[in-house]
């Protein structure tokens, strides 16, 4: 993707290079949102993006895709918006998708780090990060 946008091949991305790729891949950004993303992604403020800047801004957008997501699926168990999953949620989720409900108990027993029998967002987050939950 950077090949692709520093057309010049100078090593260094551009303020028209970086429009000129977005609008290839069909981006209707603003001319302003195009500036505060070079800006943003231009950490030693030389006018251009390098190499290292564009991988540095590609991390920093899939870790906020993933934190999106991880907040979608969150907001989808937290039915009523108390900022908890509650086990009666869960239970609903499990009736909706036609799952057993048998192990709700010992889920939130593990993902419930307070101990308070609810799960919250940064519960539910290092649940998901857990690659052992569960076992």
């Amino acid at each position: 993707m950077f090949r692709m946008i520093d057309t010049d091949n100078s090593g260094q991305i551009t303020l028209e290079e970086l429009k000129n790729g977005l609008e290839r891949v069909g981006s209707v950004l603003k001319d302003s949102e195009i500036t505060w993303l070079m800006q943003a992604a231009d950490i030693d403020n030389s006018g251009t993006i390098d190499y290292g800047e564009f991988i540095a801004a590609m991390l920093h957008l899939n870790k906020v895709q993933k934190e999106d997501h991880l907040f979608a699926a969150f907001s989808y168990f937290d039915k009523d918006g108390s900022g908890y999953i509650t086990k009666d949620e869960l239970q609903q989720a499990c009736l909706q998708f036609g799952l057993q409900d048998d192990h709700l108990d010992d889920i939130i027993r593990e993902a419930d780090k307070d101990n308070d029998g609810r799960i919250d967002y940064s519960e539910f987050v290092a649940m998901m990060q857990d690659t052992d939950f569960g076992k």
